[in-house]
């Protein structure tokens, strides 16, 4: 009894050590199949794949640390260790590779974002613009290109707010501030002779957001070109600017913009003082 005992154990230890070597030989074949779907130059994957290869490397460093003991009695032991440091010499290899990648995520996305801005799809760009900055909201290159891209929309205020972070918020270079100044020329006098126009075909009151636009541009953003009387340059240029400015300020005064509506009264009062129509 004692013997048939002692031999059942026997045959299940045996029975234990030869299914610890078919487990570590198709542990092994699996993190062959994962490092060979593994992919450090796509953006969308690289992060997710890099802790896959964090995985693999942490299974690989258990079996060359426990191997002597876990494939001690395996016939073939030698092979499946030196499977194991090939894998993890391989695996050591992407790490490399991955480290460096994942420290540029944002740059590939902004790569890619190019591209599609030259083939001007613009739902592809903003998407890949908008992962370069979620990985990295200080990437100047991106956000210098989704103004570009915005104010081809003509999406003025995402512009503004993507000027106050450009110049509030990174450090930029030399190259970067001549084209950002550039950027915000342009588009500063965009909006100015947009307000213009709207302005000389009587429609003053929709001008409104264009003004408070340029007002807030002027305020916060580094020019050579605003001045405080910006308003009233653009108005004057229209005939019956005293009714432009009664107009602007009523509108104003029915969106509660009381600043504004006390601004154009003032220049109402002004034109008339300057044209001798006086009461």
């Amino acid at each position: 009894m004692c013997f048939w005992f002692s031999y059942m154990l026997l045959c299940n230890a045996f029975a234990q050590l030869s299914d610890a070597c078919t487990a570590t030989a198709e542990q092994l074949k699996h993190i062959e199949q994962r490092l060979a779907q593994l992919n450090s130059q796509d953006p969308e994957v690289i992060t997710l794949h890099y802790l896959f290869l964090q995985d693999c490397l942490k299974e690989l460093k258990d079996i060359k640390n426990n191997g002597n003991d876990l494939l001690f009695y395996c016939q073939n032991k030698k092979a499946l260790q030196t499977k194991a440091q090939d894998l993890l010499t391989k695996a050591d290899s992407l790490n490399e590779i991955f480290d460096e990648q994942v420290k540029k995520v944002d740059e590939l996305f902004y790569q890619k974002a190019k591209i599609e801005y030259i083939f001007a799809d613009n739902d592809k760009t903003e998407y890949y613009l908008n992962r370069a900055l979620q990985y990295n909201k200080h990437n100047v290159d991106a956000l210098l290109l989704k103004v570009k891209l915005k104010f081809e929309e003509k999406d003025y205020e995402e512009c503004l707010t993507l000027f106050k972070d450009l110049f509030n918020h990174n450090e930029l270079s030399e190259q970067q501030e001549n084209e950002i100044y550039q950027l915000s020329s342009t588009y500063y006098y965009e909006v100015y002779n947009l307000g213009d126009s709207l302005v000389k075909a009587d429609k003053g009151a929709y001008a409104i957001d264009l003004f408070q636009l340029l007002e807030t541009f002027c305020h916060e953003i580094p020019s050579s070109y605003c001045n405080d009387d910006y308003y009233h340059g653009i108005l004057r240029s229209k005939q019956g600017v005293y009714d432009s400015y009664i107009a602007i300020a009523r509108a104003a005064r029915e969106r509660k913009n009381y600043e504004l509506e006390r601004k154009f009264l003032r220049y109402a009062e002004e034109y008339l003082k300057e044209n001798g129509m006086e009461n």
